[in-house]
């Protein structure tokens, strides 16, 4: 190698294979794993994500209403950090990751599985104008996606002080 190499690359002929990946870029997210980049940068604000993703899965999304089998459904990606629910709406014709359409706390959500375990369809409510329904695909992908979100938040509804800071009875 010349002179103007730095010593900590010798040896290596790609500068790319020298980085050590961080431990999150080590999780396998199956099918999901080719649009995590993209998944990455729409999670960000002005930079992409750089923390850790816990899970990744693509769900029908819709209100949770009592006419359930007429609510518009969407296929959208959720994605699930140690701090955040993100979802990402899909493009109409490529399916791929296109505009963040909610990113919430998790302390701020609460999650109630609807049906036999492993739940398939929950509930998300949160500081929103509508509780959501997350319908997931039976693979292991959406079971661990599942599992991690409902044991990331609560499951029951707990009272919340009011923006007064009043307390309540």
């Amino acid at each position: 190698m010349n002179d103007q190499t730095p010593a900590r690359h010798e040896g290596v002929a790609d500068f790319r294979a020298a980085r050590t990946p961080e431990p999150f870029d080590r999780v396998d997210f199956g099918a999901n794993q080719r649009h995590v980049p993209r998944l990455r940068r729409l999670m960000g604000r002005a930079s992409p994500y750089p923390g850790p993703i816990v899970a990744i899965t693509r769900c029908w999304v819709s209100r949770d209403s009592g006419l359930h089998v007429f609510a518009s459904r969407f296929l959208d990606f959720a994605v699930l950090t140690p701090e955040h629910l993100v979802l990402c709406s899909t493009g109409f014709f490529t399916r791929r990751p296109r505009r963040r359409v909610l990113r919430e706390p998790l302390n701020r959500l609460m999650i109630l599985p609807r049906g036999p375990r492993p739940a398939r369809s929950l509930r998300v409510v949160g500081d929103f104008s509508h509780a959501l329904r997350f319908e997931l695909r039976d693979n292991a992908d959406s079971r661990a996606f599942a599992r991690e979100l409902c044991e990331r938040t609560r499951s029951e509804p707990g009272h919340r002080p009011s923006l007064a800071g009043e307390t309540g009875p």
